[in-house]
């Protein structure tokens, strides 16, 4: 039998621990003599799901920038609607931007978040091919220099002022054309040596590759190199394809996902500047749509031969990636709605709420990761209450006890409930976080109509008056401490993403939730939060099963429960992450409940079989 000596020509390293785990020791193997294993750091390669476009689209989206500083542009939402909207990516959430000039799909796009380059593109049933070419500085779109004729599907990477473009569809360039733009105007390079269109390319305008790409009825797997005078045949992609997505403007190392063939794939290459490999499929098949970022971190996405606004972020690197998920947790012992909850995945409290019309109830119950007990009561029977803490240092304030609105407090100990010391006013929906010794209770309303931007903060035995919320409203979600806390969500009305940030005295506003909903629940803190359910008339049908993680920044699509409850609640600690919670409870007096894993990045040593 071979050793690892005579077949790599090297020994294994004998080492007392792990080596620090980066780039420097990737590919490496070692013997860990204290643990008695062999390991390895190994490259991982995975797509995963991030924040939705907030459109659905049909077509090829121009792309421009990188993972964390993207650009997406033109498309159309329909087959007859061309459309000029620009969203930008933080790496969390896209907000919307500037309109393009002229509104179009089949736009091809190249450069960075603040000097992005879009040209040609069509428009749908008329007049057809575009010439135009428009520059954006990170605010808003003006006129470049229009291409020497209308051309559609064509690719171009480098940047704004230096770039190159190969192909063109449904144009009266031909199909192979090549062409420089300065940053004003258009100059003719070389031809490619195979024509052909609904290609992409990556690189600069001295070191650029174009591959694969369409002529009817043949999809190319060629891949052809230009060094700034002449292009040049590579080697081919392992099968023919367009309507893909690239990563990279500005290396000719770049990878391509998704497309179509025979019909549409979700397959993925990578290009190392000689040969393809393989590498994982994103989740969806589907052609067209945006492509930006590069080899090690793209983003692929929205567009199609039927609407979409999915993306997936693709990431090669030596980090192991896991996505955020939701799985069946234990459920409640009395169904009900209108509740709230406190506490964590593991020790996780339910009380209060409505079975169905006037039925109030007091219900209180415990959860210990896996099933739950019931409690001692509530002091008051009521829902539309405030609810956070932990499972032994819970508050609840406010509510509908019938037949009137309340400003009752009541505390938690872990064994029974006790009262506090009421609210300044009587509310209903008000919001609250914190503990019961140093809590938060904002919004509300009183009467129904009438939300407030008032904020209460409670010592364990007075109410203070603290900072105004940036709007009036009910019904949003919290989490966080009393000095650090998050507000986000709820209804103004109308429905509401605002999301604020607390530092005991003032809030602050922050990147608002991508769906705007209120009924909705999260916990973590205010830096690592997450959002989960909720109620907007604009889902289908009315309700949202979307989870967003927040990063103290912006706030990311990352994971949709299986059911969905506005009216749930949801348990969080007060003092973790976003990377554990616990939702139950919702509409028909649900017993249900989903805990939530969020998704994680962790760079370890691969665990190496001898024989």
């Amino acid at each position: 039998m071979s050793d690892y000596e005579s077949i790599h020509g090297t020994r294994v390293k004998y080492l007392t621990s792990d080596p620090t785990l980066d780039s420097s020791v990737e590919g490496q193997v070692w013997y860990n003599s204290t643990s008695g294993i062999n390991k390895s750091l190994v490259h991982i390669k995975a797509f995963s799901s991030v924040s939705n476009y907030p459109a659905a689209f049909f077509g090829r989206v121009g792309g421009a920038g990188t993972t964390t500083a993207g650009l997406a542009f033109g498309g159309r939402t329909s087959p007859t609607a061309n459309f000029d909207k620009s969203n930008e990516y933080s790496g969390f959430s896209w907000s919307a931007t500037s309109d393009l000039g002229t509104g179009r799909y089949g736009i091809a796009g190249c450069g960075t978040q603040t000097a992005a380059l879009g040209a040609g593109g069509y428009i749908f049933p008329g007049p057809g091919p575009q010439n135009a070419t428009e520059e954006y500085n990170g605010t808003s779109w003006t006129a470049g220099g229009n291409l020497p004729a209308a051309a559609n599907s064509m690719s171009l990477c480098g940047i704004q002022t230096a770039a190159i473009s190969a192909g063109a569809s449904n144009s009266t360039l031909a199909a192979g054309t090549s062409l420089d733009y300065d940053g004003s105007s258009w100059t003719a390079n070389p031809s490619l040596n195979t024509a052909r269109h609904n290609a992409m390319g990556s690189g600069g305008q001295t070191a650029s590759v174009v591959f694969a790409g369409f002529i009817p009825p043949t999809n190319f797997n060629f891949t052809e190199e230009f060094n700034g005078s002449s292009w040049s045949e590579q080697n081919k992609m392992s099968s023919g394809r367009r309507d893909y997505n690239s990563f990279n403007n500005t290396s000719q190392v770049s990878a391509v996902n998704s497309g179509h063939t025979t019909t549409n794939v979700n397959t993925t290459e990578e290009y190392d500047g000689d040969n393809w490999t393989t590498a994982p499929n994103s989740s969806v098949s589907h052609r067209g749509g945006v492509g930006f970022g590069t080899q090690t971190s793209g983003l692929s996405g929205v567009g199609g031969s039927s609407p979409y606004l999915g993306c997936e972020e693709y990431d090669s690197n030596i980090n192991a990636f896991t996505t955020a998920s939701w799985s069946s947790g234990g459920a409640l012992n009395t169904g009900r709605s209108h509740g709230n909850g406190a506490g964590s995945q593991t020790a996780g409290l339910y009380f209060g709420g409505s079975t169905g019309g006037a039925s109030h109830v007091n219900n209180s119950e415990e959860y210990n990761g896996s099933s739950w007990t019931e409690g001692n009561n509530l002091n008051t029977a009521r829902r539309y209450m405030s609810g956070s803490g932990t499972q032994t240092s819970a508050i609840t304030a406010g509510g509908i006890a019938p037949p009137a609105d309340t400003a009752a407090v009541e505390e938690y100990d872990g064994t029974s409930w006790s009262n506090g010391t009421s609210l300044p006013a009587a509310r209903r929906l008000p919001i609250g976080l914190g503990v019961s010794t140093a809590a938060v209770v904002f919004g509300g309303s009183q009467p129904y109509t009438s939300p407030k931007n008032t904020t209460f903060n409670y010592d364990g035995s007075s109410w203070t008056s603290g900072g105004t919320y940036p709007i009036s409203l009910v019904n949003g979600g919290a989490c966080g401490t009393q000095t650090a806390g998050l507000g986000f969500g709820g209804s103004a009305p109308p429905y509401t993403g605002v999301t604020a940030e607390y530092d005991g005295s003032s809030w602050t506003a922050s990147n608002s939730l991508i769906y705007a909903r209120d009924f909705l629940r999260g916990g973590g803190i205010q830096t690592s939060a997450y959002a989960v359910s909720g109620a907007n008339p604009a889902f289908a049908p009315g309700v949202t099963v979307a989870t967003e993680q927040y990063d103290g920044t912006s706030w990311a699509n990352v994971a949709n429960q299986a059911t969905s409850r506005p009216n749930g609640h949801a348990a969080a600690t007060n003092t973790a992450d976003n990377t554990t919670g616990l939702v139950f409870s919702g509409p028909s007096n649900s017993t249900a409940t989903e805990e939530f894993t969020g998704g994680t990045s962790v760079t370890t040593a691969s665990t190496l079989t001898t024989s």
